[in-house]
This record gives C-alpha cells, sequence and structure tokens, in this order.
C-alpha cells in the first residue's frame, strides 16, 4: 500500500486524537487533529460554531480542510467524526489516506463522553435527542460510511489506548507501513 498518510476515523470519544498522538509519534510523522485545527482557523469552539451557522458550514469547513490535508505527506489525521456523511470526503480518504476506523459501541462512547470535560464545547449536539438516542441513532447512519471507507477496523471498546496502538502499529507493519 503506498498511501503515506494515515487518517483515524469513527465516531466521537473512540479514541482518535489518543491514539493518534501516539501513532504519530511512533511512526514520526506530523500529528493533526481535524476538530483542533477548525476550532483555531473557525477562531471558536465547535459548539459556538455550530450555534451561529450550523452544522452544514462546518461540515464545508471540514471538507476544505480534508482536501488541503489530502495533498500533504507523512501525516496522522484525527477526523471528525462526521467527516465521513460526505460522499467527497469519503472519497478523498480512501483515495489520499490509509484510513483506519477506530470503533467502539454505544455503551461504551456513551461513558466515555460523560467523563469527558470537553464534551460540552467540543462535542455539541447532533439532533434533538437524549445523548443515549443520539449516539445510537448516529451510529446506526454512520457505520455503514465508516465502514466504507475504511482499510483497516481497530475495536476500542475495551483496549486501552496503548492495545490499539500496539494493534494499529501490527495492522499497518502487515500493510508494509512502519
Amino acid at each position: 500500500m503506498k498511501l503515506c498518510n494515515i487518517a483515524l476515523i469513527g465516531f466521537r470519544a473512540t479514541g482518535k486524537s489518543s491514539v493518534g498522538i501516539l501513532l504519530a509519534k511512533k511512526l514520526h510523522r506530523v500529528f493533526l487533529d481535524m476538530d483542533e485545527e477548525l476550532m483555531g482557523r473557525l477562531e471558536m469552539d465547535i459548539q459556538k460554531w455550530v450555534e451561529l451557522h450550523g452544522w452544514p458550514s462546518f461540515r464545508d469547513a471540514e471538507a476544505q480542510l480534508l482536501g488541503e490535508l489530502s495533498g500533504e505527506k507523512n501525516l496522522v489525521v484525527a477526523t471528525g467524526g462526521g467527516v465521513v456523511e460526505r460522499e467527497t470526503n469519503r472519497e478523498l480518504l480512501k483515495m489520499n489516506f490509509v484510513v483506519i476506523w477506530l470503533h467502539a459501541p454505544s455503551p461504551t462512547i456513551l461513558e466515555r463522553l460523560e467523563k469527558d470535560p470537553a464534551t460540552a464545547s467540543n462535542r455539541p449536539p447532533l439532533t434533538q435527542l437524549a445523548w443515549k438516542d443520539e449516539v445510537r441513532e448516529v451510529l446506526e447512519r454512520r457505520d455503514p460510511l465508516y465502514e466504507q471507507c475504511a482499510h483497516l477496523k481497530m475495536d476500542t471498546n475495551t483496549a486501552t489506548i496503548e492495545e490499539t496502538l500496539e494493534h494499529t502499529l501490527e495492522a499497518l507493519r502487515s500493510l508494509g507501513i512502519e
């Protein structure tokens, strides 16, 4: 596999940023968290941007950033959970990145979201539903999209960040990426 960039996809709280930082360090690559980069560019947190401008505007900015990153080299990118909602993004991911889907079931995701103090500002509601219902509904919609563009799938349900990192490195080695 000749793709030189790595993208971590998956729902909120599946470990994309945590694993991505360590993965980039191990592979001597540059790490970029798309949500962090977008908050810097937009000069506000995601919650505030979505309140003022809506999700479509955020998704436009996200798509633009992904397009820019597609032309870079030696990156490990933690994408936003919804990046796969646009077909053009899924195509960019498949063509320009080794795409690793970090997956966890909804109860695990809910538990992690409740424990994370950044949830309120960095993870605004995606629907009008209660968290439990929202996670279940959005996962049902997105899981097939994650699967569609993933080269590899890592289960992060019970694995620690370090275990997920080791499994990811093993899978990448099997593809000839070190």
